[in-house]
Formats: structure tokens, C-alpha cells, sequence
């Protein structure tokens, strides 16, 4: 409905006429009302009174002549039932109407706000279009021959959880050392790397973005660039998770996400691993066994 007005009760409070006065003007009961009444629903939807009424002019008897360009209301309805593939009983249901009247409307070319926003509602026809040709056949932000049609993850597979990182500056690895097909459990989590293993994060220096406690997926086979998030191990044993910035002059330069935690820099030789970090997983994602 015009101005966002979606029925009679938001109509009501927005020009100040009473609701039994808008459903009996509304239903052609009323056939003559009051013009300030008038007025004030068509101020409160931004309409003329001439739509509102339905009529020429306010003081005329006869409906608009239909132009041309504007073929009809009963070529309007005759369209949402091609379109759709509904018949005049679903229309009508839709509506709050019977069959007779959709009958009826479609000769005398006139149609109550209700019905049309009650279609534009189940259907996404635009009110407006429908009584009167005007604007966009369909009302914005609905689109209901759009299915929902999600793309489907590819199916996990059991990565195995080989040790633990630190997030801060002083990382730590608790490399483990099981037999294969053994680990500190595993993350059910889709990756084509073949050679792909789980971590488990501990600190806060890459908070927000990787929280204490849970898990990233490292794809040691994808090559790493700048501004990635890698796995660093250098050959002190420490092991961290970082962001990748450059290498330059010898040395390699990483940072946290964390503010507070200073960039580092690492003698490129005394890096072990630089690996890709794929993936951030929760702990519920974690299989022990």
C-alpha cells in the first residue's frame, strides 16, 4: 500500500478516521462520504481522490475511461492468473473474496485497496499496478519466483588435530606422535588438501577473528600470500598463527590481529613451516576418537 500503510488499522492512525468509517468507504457502503474524510485517507497514502474513489473526479458518476495504454483492471487480473497458473478461486481466496465478485470486479473495473493489497501480499503483485496499470507490476522486495536454492557444502571428512598454536608473540608446538589414522581427534571439515591437518589456537592475539580455544584447518599445499592467515613454525620450536604480510631482506614479517600484540619479524631461514590457514572452526566441530 502507498506510503508503507499495510491495513486498515495503520490507515486509521495515520489520517485519523476512524476504522468502521475506512471499511464502509472501502466497501462502497458509504457511497458519498465526507470530502475532509476523504482527504485526510488520501493525505495518510499519498494517493489522489480520484484513486481513492475509484471515480473520474470526486463529484462525477462515472469510473475512469480506460486509455490505450491502460487496458484494464480485468486485463490486469487476467495476467496474475497466467503468470501464476492459479484460477479465479485461488485469486478470489486470496482476496477475501468470492468468485461472483472477482466476476463482478473484473466487469465494472473496480477493485477495494483491501483486495488488492491482500493479493499484492500472497502474490507480490503491486496494488497500486493492479488498480490502477500504474508503477511496477511487482512490489519491491518480493520476489516469489525466486526459490531458495542453497549451494550445497561438499561432504566433511575426518582432518586430524596434530598439535596446538599459540595466537601471541612466544608460540608453542605439542606436536603429537600417533600412529596413522590416530591424532589428538579430528575436525569434521570439508578441504581437498590430502595433506590438510587441524591446530588448536591458544591467546588472544588474533582475537576477534580466531578466538582462544578453537581450531583452524592448515592446507600445507596452498600456496600463501600476502595477507593471508598462516601457520608459522619456526625452527626454535615455536608456532604461531599469524597474518602474512612480506618478505624482505632476509626476514619475514607477520602480525596480530589484536592491536595489541606488536608485528614480528622472523629470519626467513629459521622458518620450518609457512603454511595456508584454510578454514577457523569451533570446538563443536572437534571429534575426540
Amino acid at each position: 500500500m502507498a506510503k508503507g500503510v499495510k491495513s486498515q488499522s495503520a490507515l486509521s492512525r495515520a489520517s485519523g478516521v476512524p476504522q468502521p468509517t475506512i471499511n464502509r468507504i472501502l466497501k462502497g457502503t458509504t457511497p458519498n462520504p465526507d470530502l475532509s474524510t476523504v482527504q485526510k485517507l488520501c493525505d495518510a497514502l499519498g494517493v489522489s481522490v480520484e484513486w481513492l474513489t475509484g471515480r473520474a473526479d470526486y463529484r462525477g458518476t462515472s469510473v475512469a475511461k480506460r486509455t490505450e495504454r491502460d487496458p484494464g483492471l480485468s486485463y490486469r487480473i487476467q495476467q496474475i492468473l497466467d503468470e501464476t497458473g492459479i484460477n479465479v478461486d485461488q485469486l478470489a481466496e486470496a482476496a477475501g473474496l468470492s468468485p461472483a465478485i472477482i466476476a463482478e470486479i473484473r466487469a465494472n473495473g473496480i477493485l477495494s485497496l483491501d483486495a488488492a493489497v491482500s493479493i499484492q501480499e500472497r502474490y507480490g503483485y503491486n496494488a497500486v499496478w493492479l488498480v490502477l496499470g500504474k508503477g511496477e507490476k511487482k512490489s519491491a522486495n518480493i520476489h516469489h519466483e525466486d526459490p531458495f536454492d542453497p549451494i550445497p557444502l561438499p561432504t566433511g571428512r575426518r582432518i586430524p588435530v596434530v598439535g596446538t598454536a599459540q595466537l601471541g608473540d612466544n608460540g608453542h608446538w605439542a606436536e603429537l606422535d600417533y600412529p596413522v589414522g590416530h591424532g589428538d581427534g579430528y575436525l569434521d571439515f570439508p578441504s581437498r588438501d590430502k595433506d590438510a591437518y587441524g591446530v588448536r589456537c591458544k591467546g588472544d592475539s588474533m582475537t576477534p577473528r580466531i578466538k582462544d580455544g578453537e581450531f583452524v584447518v592448515v592446507e600445507p599445499n596452498r600456496k600463501v600470500e600476502h595477507g593471508d592467515e598462516v601457520l608459522v613454525k619456526a625452527k626454535d620450536g615455536r608456532v604461531m598463527i599469524k597474518l602474512y604480510l612480506y618478505a624482505a631482506q632476509g626476514r619475514t614479517h607477520f602480525m596480530s590481529v589484536n592491536a595489541a600484540h606488536m608485528p614480528i619479524a622472523i629470519d626467513s631461514d629459521q622458518i620450518e613451516r609457512l603454511h595456508f590457514v584454510a578454514a577457523i572452526v569451533k570446538p563443536s566441530m572437534w571429534l575426540f576418537g
